[in-house]
């Protein structure tokens, strides 16, 4: 009976590891599965329109840009204004005796401080105003000669989409309450950049 008992003991215990055996890879390959599915899942995304405002990241939830040509001048203005937590900033540059088209040229454009400047940069700030209401007011003054600049890399015509970097350095005087100046204010909006930007082009 003893033997019996040991013989079926003994099978058993073969068919057991066999089993075990054939489980394991099994068990092997849904684990590289499950790992490789994780790893395809995760993806970067490029933000359209993204700047560092004193040193912080802001990314705008509402954009809007346009190539604008003025037949009667031949004026052709490429602008866009970003707004988010309580910050907007507007850029345009300006290029004149331009061609009637929906491009814009791949150039740098400076700041160059003067009232007929191609470049023009602002940031705002949410303020409760005078009259009671809240308005995008100008950070103190829009970007002075040398202290700001767009650089347009790529423009798809088909597609209506523009790419190009840009900064710039506003400044804000402060007066103490008997309007005497007391200190300066720097808002710096650096490695600004707009990645495929969609845009519309208009005539007037």
């Amino acid at each position: 009976m003893g033997l019996y008992i040991a013989q079926n003991l003994s099978a058993y215990m073969k068919t057991l590891v066999n089993l075990l055996m054939l489980m394991v890879p099994a068990l092997m390959v849904q684990s590289c599965k499950k790992k490789d599915d994780s790893t395809d899942s995760t993806t970067t995304t490029t933000p359209i329109l993204q700047a560092y405002i004193n040193g912080n990241v802001w990314t705008p939830d509402t954009l809007s840009a346009a190539i604008t040509y003025t037949t009667a001048t031949g004026l052709k203005e490429f602008s866009f204004v970003g707004t988010k937590s309580q910050k907007r900033v507007i850029t345009s540059v300006k290029q004149t005796t331009a061609p009637n088209n929906s491009t814009f040229p791949i150039a740098t454009y400076t700041v160059d401080g003067t009232a007929t400047s191609p470049v023009a940069m602002s940031l705002y700030t949410q303020q409760l105003t005078s009259a009671g209401n809240y308005d995008f007011v100008l950070y103190g003054i829009a970007a002075q000669a040398s202290s700001g600049s767009v650089i347009i890399s790529a423009v798809d015509t088909v597609n209506k989409t523009i790419t190009g970097t840009y900064n710039f350095t506003s400044s804000k005087l402060n007066y103490d309450n008997n309007g005497n100046y007391v200190s300066i204010t720097l808002g710096t909006i650096t490695s600004g950049q707009f990645n495929a930007m969609p845009y519309t082009f208009k005539r007037n």
